[in-house]
């Protein structure tokens, strides 16, 4: 009974610990191709002692950059499995070569691929595994695999399903409340402020402030901005008080990757802001119900990406009409496209730099684009990363408004500089 025991505890240490090292998102591990099968089957030279199981999801790459992406379907000591989709260089690959796998467990698989990890595959896959790997490289078949993996996968015999048309199947992958229960729940807090003086002597206060809510999730993406600007000051001689104040508040929405290079987003703003008895604007809203996001380059959703947007948005501006000193409208169609560059420079200070131009047209112009309406941007924020969920951020901003040189006769042109501290937090 002792031995029992004895033999059991071994067991039970023995299991914990192979769960233990199960395969991380951070894991990195140099890998060989073993042997290919039909169906775009690769067994790699990684097995459970590394830490890889069934349903794995990974990304391979060589020196010469990313190459496909693969679910495991298989794993032995010694070996793995593993079903490859999503291929993008397959003259890359060979047995001559050594790669880096890196996991992707933190990425959702593809709906329409999940099944591949639940399929049995064994009628493709043979009986390859950890004796054929102790035989040495020598009994390999030829050493550089002769096939070429398609940019889609087949269908096989391990199952099939019902034809389903192109609108369904882009709905069954771009619609599941599973999906919005888990991302819409990864909320994440952003508090900020840039610092805030009053001063006795003439009544001057200033004060900027703010505060954003977002996620990263893996179908549903969504962001909500506030931002509030305040300036007060008596003039000593006259005793006439000056206020400036504006606010701002965005939301944006993300369908991520309805394909596999681009995802379907909306967008919405308000804006008011006064300076002495002008209001420019006095109300504007933008509204833009669906656009296109292209993924140019993406390694981290959050911090590290390259990526191109286009939205038409509804365009209603009210503003003081300096002639007049009435409120004056204006409406139209705004087209927003937008570049965003996001980056490390070292471990510790991270860049975000977004590109803006957003020409206008309107009835009155035939629906052609007002070249006096013109409005364009470039934002940069440098952040340092302070610990402890603290930030501060160094800003600029370049913005060229012709619709306010037009109305006003002021400088179109814009330079603003910031500096503030912010600090992040997640439920």
């Amino acid at each position: 009974m002792s031995y029992f025991l004895n033999l059991m505890t071994l067991f039970m240490v023995l299991a914990f610990s192979v769960k233990t090292f199960a395969l991380e998102s951070t894991d990195v591990l140099k890998v060989s191709i073993l042997k290919v099968y039909e169906k775009n089957i690769l067994v790699l030279n990684r097995g459970a002692e590394d830490g890889i199981f069934r349903k794995d999801h990974i990304k391979i790459a060589s020196t010469d950059g990313f190459i496909a992406r693969g679910i495991c379907i298989k794993s032995t000591m010694l070996t793995s499995h593993w079903k490859i989709y999503r291929v993008v260089r397959p003259e890359l690959v060979s047995k001559d070569t050594e790669y880096t796998m890196r996991s992707i467990n933190q990425s959702a698989i593809p709906k329409d691929l999940s099944r591949y990890a639940q399929v049995d595959f064994s009628a493709y896959t043979g009986d390859y595994g950890d004796k054929d790997v102790l035989k040495g490289l020598e009994l390999q078949e030829e050493r550089i695999a002769k096939y070429d993996l398609p940019n889609r996968i087949e269908e096989t015999n391990a199952f099939r399903e019902e034809k389903k048309t192109d609108l369904q199947n882009f709905m069954e992958k771009n619609i599941s409340e599973g999906d919005a229960a888990r991302d819409f729940g990864n909320m994440h807090f952003e508090l900020f402020a840039s610092p805030i003086s009053w001063q006795s002597r003439n009544k001057q206060e200033e004060s900027h402030y703010g505060g954003k809510i977002h996620n990263i999730g893996t179908k549903y993406r969504y962001q909500i901005n506030a931002v509030e600007r305040r300036l007060s000051m008596t003039d000593p001689v006259s005793e006439q008080t000056y206020r400036s104040k504006s606010s701002h508040y965005d939301m944006q929405f993300q369908v991520n990757r309805a394909t596999e290079n681009t995802s379907l987003v909306s967008y919405a703003s308000y804006d008011r802001e006064k300076i002495g008895r002008i209001y420019y604007p006095y109300k504007a809203y933008q509204v833009g119900v669906i656009g296109l996001r292209y993924h140019v380059w993406e390694e981290n959703p959050k911090d590290q990406f390259v990526d191109i947007t286009y939205i038409p948005v509804f365009d209603n501006f009210d503003y003081t009409d300096p002639t007049t000193d009435k409120i004056d409208n204006r409406v139209g169609i705004r087209h927003r496209f937008q570049v965003r560059f996001y980056s490390y420079f070292s471990k510790k200070v991270h860049n975000q730099t977004e590109i803006l131009y957003a020409p206008f047209m309107s009835s009155e112009d035939g629906f052609g684009i007002d070249n006096k309406n013109v409005y364009s941007e470039v934002n940069t924020k440098f952040s340092f990363d302070l610990e402890n969920n603290f930030f501060f951020d160094y800003m600029a901003q370049f913005s060229k408004d012709d619709f306010r040189h037009d109305i006003y006769n002021i400088d179109a042109q814009n330079i603003t500089q910031t500096v503030r501290l912010r600090y992040a937090f997640s439920l």
